[in-house]
């Protein structure tokens, strides 16, 4: 899964190098979740509302859009 295939997965828009989403983990009115890939294409969230990355991951967890476990690569 990469933060292109998740920022379409929530309909985000291109803000800068990234895209800005509604964050899944709470109710969001306007996009609060910006979503950029890392340097190692891992996709990287941040919710500017004040969840929390356990939350946010969690969140997308659930709708199937973050990978439990790639071997090499380490999630949180």
């Amino acid at each position: 899964m990469t933060a292109g295939d998740i920022a379409r997965a929530l309909r985000a828009r291109r803000s800068g190098r990234g895209w800005m989403a509604r964050c899944p983990a709470h109710q969001d009115r306007t996009p609060s979740l910006s979503i950029t890939e890392g340097r190692d294409s891992r996709p990287l969230v941040h919710c500017h509302s004040g969840c929390s990355q356990a939350d946010v991951i969690g969140s997308l967890r659930s709708m199937g859009l973050w990978p439990e476990h790639e071997p090499g690569r380490e999630y949180t």
